[in-house]
């Protein structure tokens, strides 16, 4: 994936409350850190240029949000509706995310490291060259997605719904998983370990892999 365009020693100290002062609702250039926002309510916010270091975005609504060359470094972003979203070189680096909505987003060239996402909704999103690694994305509802160059490495999964979704090429031969919720579509071509292998023969034939 392509990486952030930000160098961060130029980047001007704010808060997130200088994007108020925008008619347009555009905040570029910024280094934010530690700020605790609650119940903030933004309708097509733009954010550029920007590393987020730390911050806490409690139920927040952030609709239609357009993040390009952003990064997000520890922070706390847990149900937080952010659907229909789109985000361009975006890296979320050891945050939390659990139960944030990103259904109907597009994600191109995003990358989400050591994060926790459990019960994160995130249907009906067009994903190209997006990385899940080492990212925890249980009981996330993942339906009816498109998928073009994601990658899963080392994550847990078990209990996520992925109906609708192709997994065709896509290797979750690193990850983890006692049990997904998936349809034999969504299955088709999909790369497995041998553990694996035996859960779906189990889930979609009822059969008992002996060793």
């Amino acid at each position: 994936m392509i990486q952030p365009k930000i160098v961060e020693d130029y980047l001007e100290k704010g808060s997130f409350f200088d994007i108020y002062e925008e008619e347009d609702f555009y905040l570029t250039n910024r280094l934010l850190k530690g700020e605790f926002l609650e119940d903030q309510e933004i309708r097509h916010p733009m954010i550029e240029k920007t590393i987020f270091d730390h911050m806490t975005f409690s139920n927040c609504q952030f609709e239609k949000i357009e993040l390009t060359d952003v990064i997000f470094k520890g922070c706390d972003l847990s149900n937080c509706t952010l659907d229909e979203a789109s985000l361009y070189r975006v890296e979320f680096r050891n945050c939390k995310l659990v139960g944030t909505n990103l259904d109907q987003s597009y994600l191109n060239n995003v990358e989400f490291n050591n994060c926790l996402m459990d019960m994160s909704v995130l249907n009906r999103m067009n994903l190209k060259n997006v990385n899940f690694i080492n990212t925890s994305l249980k009981d996330v509802s993942f339906n009816e997605n498109k998928l073009k160059k994601t990658i899963f490495d080392n994550c847990e999964l078990n209990k996520m719904n992925l109906l609708g979704t192709e997994l065709k090429g896509i290797d979750f031969s690193s990850c983890r998983f006692e049990s997904i919720d998936i349809d034999e579509f969504s299955a088709k071509g999909l790369k497995v370990n041998s553990d694996q292998a035996n859960f779906f023969a189990r889930y979609f034939l009822g059969l008992v892999i002996k060793y």
